[in-house]
């Protein structure tokens, strides 16, 4: 009975949100605020029916902390009844989301009206740029501007790193921040039919000054407030979570069904696994084996030659796993090595005395107080990466004769690098940890593919006009592959 009420709220849900944006497109030349209100129509229709369906109700209290004038809103994301609780029953704001949202049709065209600050999340540095910019123009005209610190919807019973832009921006702004806890995650969980009975208990919490402080120090005294009362909503202490954990178990967070195939004179075992959100057969080699991702729609069959069609490169691939062991990954302590630039640097906590310590090669210096050291480490390599990469890029584009192209950093789980039709290239900010001549190669790589979108011959010509040492500068950059995909 729950998953049929589930299913008919899906489907309210799904009749009722054209209707809406329609009312937002028309509303727009007639009344500047009708794209906000019909947006809070919709959302209180929502909430609504997801009491009267779904059996899932809410309390708030701390009602009266909510300020008059702008602020920063922080609040905790678990699903998505809390974006529908913000334009329902909140002060003129506006929300921090990622770009991919505005595509979603009717939903996202909707959001659109609603002059959200749109950023891209792989490019972190551009992004928080956009967050202290476009941000203080929204506070400068009077919204609150609704800031999900830890970056994306973390699961019930789990916490992520929060970033420190919210409190960087209200203490540039001179605002306070409010933060705000709930448990929505319990009841309203992700997928159609994830939604159970029982009351959400949303608090928020005092407005936290900002004059005069630190942001990062705003933002961790947010954490702990929000941890706390998440600690006490919910009973039990949060686990760690990370976009890149979860990233990883795109593969694996369903068990992938094993399948056999005889190709030639050798039976190969593999496993296929099923994405919601693929568009396209990707094979992934490493020391599992071989792991096929696929849409919903594609058939083993489909699969089946696939494999056979890149056999060459799948049997290759699985003779280098056998033959190479898999380095242990490393486990962030004060004064452990880790690779940089074909070499190492140390990593140095920031309570270290580094005037007493040995600096050969460099340090990478964090600060343990500020999150979990492995992310801290993984943003520096990214601020790292992006511009080095950027500069090989355009070396490379001026000895092909070609117009610098955008460059993007790029978490990509099974290549190095991309380019697309639109000349945009996409690089692996690990790459930050090879030698340079492994760099280049990747690099001369993908600018090549600006005048040949293929791996013709004509393409590895241009490669080699660009990069005479590629094959050798290739042949290293594998046999390193998994020292470097470490972390």
């Amino acid at each position: 009975m729950t998953a049929l009420r589930a299913l008919i709220f899906f489907c309210c849900q799904a009749l009722t949100t054209p209707v809406y944006v329609a009312l937002m497109m028309v509303s727009i030349p007639l009344w500047k605020a009708g794209p906000r209100y019909f947006s809070g129509a919709w959302c209180r229709l929502m909430i609504r029916l997801g009491s009267l369906l779904l059996g899932v109700r809410y309390t708030v209290t701390g009602w009266e902390n909510v300020p008059e004038g702008p602020c920063v809103v922080l609040a905790k994301h678990q699903s998505q009844w809390e974006t529908m609780f913000f334009p329902a029953f909140f002060p003129p704001h506006c929300f921090v989301l990622k770009q991919e949202i505005l595509s979603i049709p009717f939903f996202g065209w909707g959001m659109r009206l609603l002059d959200p600050i749109a950023i891209d999340r792989d490019q972190r540095r551009e992004a928080f740029q956009q967050v202290q910019t476009q941000g203080l123009a929204r506070l400068k005209a009077g919204l609150k501007v609704i800031i999900f610190p830890e970056g994306t919807r973390v699961p019930s019973g789990f916490r992520a790193r929060y970033a420190p832009g919210g409190g960087l921006l209200a203490v540039a702004a001179g605002v306070p921040v409010l933060p705000m806890a709930h448990d929505a995650g319990e009841f309203w969980k992700k997928g159609i039919l994830a939604k159970h009975p029982g009351t959400i208990t949303v608090r928020i919490g005092a407005p936290i000054p900002t004059a005069g402080r630190d942001g990062t120090e705003v933002t961790r005294e947010v954490e702990a407030w929000i941890e706390a009362q998440m600690e006490d909503l919910t009973g039990r202490i949060a686990k760690p979570y990370s976009r890149k954990s979860a990233a990883t178990a795109a593969l694996t967070s369903r068990p992938p069904r094993r399948h056999r195939l005889r190709i030639g004179e050798e039976d190969l075992h593999y496993s296929v696994a099923r994405r919601a959100r693929r568009r396209s057969i990707g094979l992934l080699v490493d020391h599992t084996g071989l792991t096929v991702a696929i849409p919903p729609w594609v058939s083993i069959g489909s699969v089946e030659q696939a494999i056979r069609d890149q056999w060459p490169w799948v049997q290759k691939k699985l003779q280098h796993w056998k033959e190479r062991a898999v380095p242990e990954a490393p486990q962030f302590r004060d004064g452990d090595a880790l690779p940089w630039l074909g070499g190492t640097r140390t990593l140095r906590y920031a309570t270290t005395q580094l005037s007493l310590l040995p600096e050969e090669g460099g340090v990478i210096e964090v600060d343990p107080e500020r999150g979990p050291v492995k992310f801290l480490v993984q943003d520096w390599y990214r601020a790292q990466a992006l511009p080095l990469l950027q500069a090989r890029v355009a070396v490379f584009a001026e000895k092909l004769g070609v117009s610098i192209p955008p460059v993007r950093l790029s978490n990509a789980l099974g290549r190095w690098g991309s380019c697309n039709e639109r000349g945009e290239i996409r690089l692996n900010w690990r790459l930050i940890k090879a030698s340079t001549a492994e760099i280049d190669y990747v690099v001369a790589h993908e600018v090549a593919h600006l005048k040949h979108l293929n791996h013709s011959q004509d393409f590895w010509r241009t490669v080699g006009e660009i990069y005479p040492d590629f094959e050798a500068a290739s042949a290293l950059l594998d046999r390193n592959d998994p020292l470097y995909r470490r972390f």
